[in-house]
């Protein structure tokens, strides 16, 4: 209850630099910077313990975004980033003056409610780059009187933008048209593809993916023509029951994502194997 989480660390700061700069609010249990399994560099985030809960929110208070090391420090209570972030809660902010930092943006949006964190950072380069903000409040409700009251309005003489923060992941695959299918055994072939898929919409192609002999490899991908009848079949026909097996149904994922998802794993593994 009187932990906060503290983040934006620089790389040369250590337990010893956040006691000396977190102790004068009262007594510390503990002070912990998370590290890297393997190298042990700091991963730039960690946790300092209060005794007392009213200490605690006097750091909270005084300390969030104030300057360490160069850089400044983000805080927030341990116990609302357990619990996960409210995605509906989450807000993307655009054009922001190149001189407001994080602190004047917090001080604008804490008017609407409780912010569990808040940044902003750079986007695009040269010319063309701008700084955006991302505001994460504790409930939509807050969220949703931010982007009423502030969206479209004047703010240190530029027009800004606030609207709910979409991901490019989310963005991704509310436009997918190539659907992946597999776990239907050796028995399917293209056509049996297209006529599982037809009813859900127009389909460019369809195609079951056999090795050098032509045996199925039991996947295969449908190409359709809009996301709308992609995103429907992906609804009706994943996890239903294909002769003995369970059909898997979803957005198929490029290269990269897949490469991506495999590293990711193996990095977990690596690091459980270590604990």
């Amino acid at each position: 209850m009187c932990a906060l989480y503290i983040s934006n660390l620089h790389p040369d700061c250590n337990e010893a630099t956040l006691y000396k700069k977190f102790s004068s609010f009262g007594k510390l249990l503990n002070i912990h910077i998370c590290r890297d399994q393997i190298s042990r560099q700091s991963l730039g985030y960690g946790y300092v313990n209060f005794f007392l809960e009213y200490d605690a929110e006097e750091a909270l208070s005084s300390l969030n975004y104030d300057v360490l090391l160069g850089k400044p420090i983000r805080l927030m209570w341990a116990k609302c980033r357990a619990k996960g972030y409210n995605i509906s809660a989450n807000l993307f902010v655009k054009n922001i003056r190149p001189d407001i930092g994080e602190k004047t943006l917090h001080d604008i949006f804490s008017n609407y409610g409780a912010i569990l964190s808040l940044k902003i950072s750079k986007k695009g380069n040269g010319e063309h780059e701008e700084l955006v903000g991302y505001v994460q409040f504790e409930d939509e409700e807050s969220a949703d009187r931010a982007i009423k009251s502030l969206d479209g309005k004047l703010l240190w003489g530029r027009v800004i933008s606030v609207s709910k923060y979409i991901s490019k992941k989310t963005l991704a695959e509310r436009k997918f048209t190539n659907v992946y299918l597999k776990n239907f055994g050796l028995r399917l072939k293209d056509e049996d593809l297209m006529e599982l898929c037809h009813k859900f919409g127009t389909i460019l192609s369809a195609k079951v993916m056999t090795d050098e002999k032509g045996v199925s490899k039991g996947f295969g991908f449908v190409s359709f023509k809009d996301p709308d009848s992609a995103k429907e079949a992906v609804e009706n026909l994943n996890g239903i029951i294909l002769g003995d097996s369970k059909l898997f149904v979803g957005r198929a994922k490029n290269k990269a994502e897949r490469q991506a998802e495999v590293t990711a794993a193996l990095i977990k593994k690596i690091r459980c194997c270590l604990l």
